[in-house]
């Protein structure tokens, strides 16, 4: 067991930096059934003005068997579902357990407030004695977007963008989060698209799903928690390191390739400036995946872009969402993530404005602290064919148009890597509900959760990337595929994503 142990405390030195906004959680210690860790990140808020939300921490724990051999992954751990056995020291912090499936909690401000999180012990209870087994702690960064009222749509007549008819925005209230929202052109128009796109595919359906949307199906009205920031090289890397070697090969660029053959330097997944590479493979070992953005070989430098946003399929980004026991967001979340309670702007941008620029000077290119020395209006990642850094535009004095931030201050949901949401035209996905992953992935690397579609064709790009710019209310994505596949490239368009939680 001391390999393992010394293994662990690596481990946990190395994902304490990987995470946007410093947030640092330290090397846990156990005893019997319980875990403790430190935990502490800067920029944290609660407000009770508009737009009256904060930031939390979502924590989980994955636990692999001291006696399990390499073919065995790291589980998803069920915590203790008594809330009082879950804890944090100080008065500033307050521990939220998942109530719903008892895999995770958030931590958050218990009070109003603004700013860094000193250094505080978290203790968790888990569902069982730890023993020897191994554990180990992540936590995504989340913003909390309220229950309410919103728009979807901006008016500006576009024939892809949603309506409540006559062009119009459409209002989502309690009544149709209750009721349902129903048919397609409740909320979309018909199809009949013209131009190129009818001309060639002959598509004349609806805008929006074949099945009427019930009660269950998550149209944003009801509140959840988004990802602050889109995933990062580093976090998939993790992601990556915690599966068996058949689940990586599945994973692959090239699921036809196998990491046992491949030498380190290996590029697995390498688009607009960073390297996920093969940092060492034995056998049929699960291989060892890292950053290295520089490809000199040596992985995980500070220069190697951990904290870029990183490119993913469709099914590698339903198999992370599954493993961090979160889900895909609709296309009517990702609406509100970006404009909230406010009145839709025409052709507006997720910081509420139509100012757009991607006037970057940068600074420490791929490193943690990578920041552009200029910061106009808007500034956003788009048509420069290379990534930064997640969050780069925002800085500790930045408003919300200077940082690019949704009314919520969720970053980069306009440029960057496109988000991919579910919903889109003429399909039906009535039957996907607010159930988040449950933590573990199939053999294949599929997720596995009731209700969420695996096909490419029932998400959407929305938000732009750094090859096209896209407004808030766009909804021409279903055209990208068709060019990923003139281009034989997956990735080519620069597809990655977040998940959402409900609770």
């Amino acid at each position: 067991m001391k390999k393992i142990i010394l293994f662990l405390f690596v481990f946990f030195q190395l994902i304490g930096k990987m995470y946007s906004n410093n947030l640092i959680i330290g090397t846990p210690t156990k005893s019997g059934s319980t875990i403790s860790f430190t935990i502490k990140w800067d920029n944290s808020w609660k407000v009770t003005a508009a737009p009256a939300n904060w930031d939390a921490i979502w924590v989980f724990v994955k636990r692999q068997h001291c006696d399990a051999n390499s073919q065995t992954p790291w589980l998803h751990e069920t915590l203790n579902s008594t809330a009082s056995n879950h804890s944090v020291t100080g008065s500033v912090l307050q521990v939220d357990l998942a109530n719903s499936d008892k895999l995770g909690v958030f931590i958050r401000r218990k009070d109003q407030g603004v700013g860094n999180i000193s250094q505080e012990t978290v203790t968790l209870t888990l569902s069982s004695n730890v023993g020897s087994d191994n554990i180990a702690v992540y936590g995504i960064e989340m913003v909390y977007v309220p229950a309410g009222e919103f728009f979807i749509g901006d008016g500006s007549g576009t024939q892809f963008g949603f309506t409540g008819g006559n062009n119009e925005p459409l209002k989502i209230t309690l009544a149709m989060q209750t009721n349902g929202l129903g048919v397609y052109s409740n909320y979309a128009k018909s199809g009949g698209l013209g131009d190129a796109w009818d001309y060639s595919n002959g598509y004349n359906g609806p805008l929006g799903s074949s099945g009427a949307l019930p009660s269950t199906f998550p149209i944003g009205y009801n509140g959840y928690y988004c990802m602050k920031h889109e995933i990062t090289c580093k976090f998939y890397t993790a992601f990556l390191n915690s599966l068996t070697y058949a689940q990586q090969i599945y994973l692959l660029d090239n699921p036809s390739g196998s990491p046992s053959l491949a030498t380190p330097g290996t590029k697995i997944n390498s688009h607009y400036g960073y390297n996920i590479e093969v940092k060492s493979q034995n056998a049929l070992e699960p291989a060892v995946y890292a950053c290295d953005a520089t490809d000199d070989d040596n992985w995980d430098q500070e220069n190697d872009g951990l904290e870029l946003p990183v490119c993913l399929r469709t099914q590698n980004l339903l198999a992370f969402l599954d493993w961090a026991a979160i889900r895909p967001m609709t296309e009517f979340e990702y609406e509100k993530a970006c404009r909230g309670k406010v009145s839709p702007l025409i052709n507006e941008h997720a910081w509420g404005t139509t100012d757009i620029s991607n006037n970057y000077n940068i600074v420490n290119q791929f490193k943690n602290n990578e920041y552009s020395s200029t910061s106009p209006l808007g500034l956003a990642n788009y048509a420069t064919s290379v990534l930064h850094r997640a969050g780069l535009e925002a800085t500790a004095t930045s408003d919300r148009i200077h940082a690019g931030a949704s009314y919520y201050g969720i970053l980069n949901l306009t440029g960057s890597v496109f988000e991919r949401c579910l919903g889109g035209w003429g399909y039906d996905y009535s039957n996907f509900t607010t159930g988040n992953g449950d933590g573990n992935i199939s053999s294949t690397s599929q997720a596995d959760v009731s209700g969420w579609p695996l096909s490419d064709w029932k998400y959407i790009f929305r938000g732009g990337s750094v090859l096209w710019l896209r407004n808030v209310s766009d909804r021409s994505g279903h055209f990208y595929d068709t060019y990923e596949a003139w281009w034989g490239d997956p990735y080519y368009l620069a597809q990655g994503g977040r998940g959402v939680r409900s609770y």
